[in-house]
């Protein structure tokens, strides 16, 4: 156990360097979150809303999670990474699905069922 400490605190291996498709910036998830915002504003009747993005981020995150783990992103790197903004994605999903009312989720899927 010690042979390993030392060999991965020590210096003689140097700084790694990491691909740049491991780290997102933050303007790309900012843009990601408003686009998100706005486009479940313009589609869903304002009631509805809350169940509608606690869904959709429930599905990002899952998304998000899975691309993460089979690119095997560091989650103890540096910056923001795929993890972080499932993570983000995550707590989205579950504040807005606290906030919502079980009678909005049923006219979620009413309305859903109504347009197909």
């Amino acid at each position: 156990m010690t042979t390993l400490w030392k060999s991965e605190r020590s210096s003689a291996y140097g700084f790694a360097l990491h691909s740049p498709g491991q780290y997102l910036e933050l303007p790309i998830l900012i843009a990601l979150a408003a686009a998100l915002g706005l486009l479940i504003f313009r589609l869903v009747p304002l009631s509805l809303v809350m169940p509608a993005l606690s869904i959709v981020s429930f599905m990002f995150a899952m998304i998000l999670a899975l691309l993460a783990y089979y690119t095997r992103v560091d989650r103890r790197a540096r910056g923001i990474t795929l993890w972080d903004v499932a993570g983000v994605f995550a707590l989205i999903w579950i504040g807005a699905g606290t906030l919502s009312e079980p009678e909005h989720i049923i006219q979620l899927f009413d309305h859903i069922t109504m347009v197909q």
